[in-house]
Formats: structure tokens, sequence, C-alpha cells
């Protein structure tokens, strides 16, 4: 009896194991890049991060992949909150055409519930996504995953925004540790 007690205990142990996920802010030429990186055995499927900054306002993203990802161009390139408004899929095919459109963009419409004010404001809702076919694909376990560019010098702030879904791995099963990072930012 006493086995099976033991038993049952590792496996609750291992069935609630985590992994600690980073979310890292550079300054790099002015520009505020986001990076990831992960312990996790597997990847992460999505990220929705709030970016804010303490003074003026967030004036533009880039950086990022788009579409799928693949092993020549890993990374997180569906973006949930704008994919229905700026992605056509062939309804025979179930194929995307172009990924690279202009308005297909990581950010969160400042409309949906949950999401902050967008562009031009001092807070952004990110929302990303991996798509891919076989393992050799998958987003790396560290990263970039945009850049944003900021009106005036600011600390930047990130927190997981948890209504959108916060940081998910492959296993959603799985808790995350985040550990996030914030910066002096100077344009």
């Amino acid at each position: 009896m006493r086995k099976w007690i033991l038993f049952l205990a590792v496996l609750m142990i291992a069935n609630t194991a985590s992994a600690t996920v980073e979310i890292i802010v550079k300054n790099v030429n002015g520009m505020a890049e986001i990076h990831y990186k992960t312990t996790a055995d597997e990847p992460i499927s999505a990220f929705a991060l709030d970016v804010t900054v303490d003074t003026g306002d967030i004036i533009g993203i880039s950086g990022f992949v788009t579409g799928e990802s693949t092993a020549a161009a890993p990374g997180y390139g569906i973006f949930p909150a704008s994919f229905a408004a700026a992605i056509t899929v062939d309804p025979e095919t179930g194929e995307v055409s172009d990924w690279n459109l202009a308005d297909y963009t990581p950010l969160a419409n400042p409309l949906h519930p949950g999401a902050l004010g967008g562009l031009e404001t001092p807070g952004v809702t990110l929302e990303m996504g991996a798509l891919y076919a076989v393992a050799a694909d998958a987003p790396r376990a560290e990263g970039l995953l945009c850049k944003l560019a900021i009106s005036e010098e600011a600390n930047i702030t990130i927190g997981l925004n948890d209504i959108r879904g916060g940081i998910v791995l492959k296993d959603a099963t799985k808790a995350v540790e985040p550990i996030i990072g914030s910066a002096l930012i100077t344009p």
C-alpha cells in the first residue's frame, strides 16, 4: 500500500511540473527588443503580453516573423487578434497565400476585451502563437518576439495578459513560471 501511495505522489508531482519562461527587454539601437527564453522540454505555443511605458507612447512595432514557424524561419508568426481581419485562407487547400500584410501584426485590437490601448498610447497587448507541421520547425527555446519603438525615454514593463492566455506551453496542462524583466529604453 505504501508503494502505491508513493507512486501516486510522484505521479502527481510529475503532472504538475512547470517550466520557466523568461521575457527579456533589451535596449538595442533605441528600440525595445522583446526576447523570450525557456527551460521547457517542449515549445511554447503562445504568448499574450501587456507592454507598457511609464512616459510617452509606444509608436511602432517591427522585427516579428509572420506565418508558420519553419526550420529556416522559426518563431511566433500567428497573430490571433488580427488573423480573421487580415489573412485569407484558401477554402479548398487551407493554405495562406500571403502572410506579409501590413495589417497582420501581433498587436491586439484595443477594442477587444482585456487589450490595452494600442499604438500611440502607453500600452499594447501582444498576441503571438506558433504553427508548425513537424518538431524540427518548432520555435527555438529562445529568440526575439518583436521590437517596439517608443516616443521618448521610458521604462518598459511587461506583464502577462491572463485574460488572453498569458504564456501557454504545447502541453497546456503544464504550469509556466514566468520571469519578466523590464528596461529603460532611450530612443
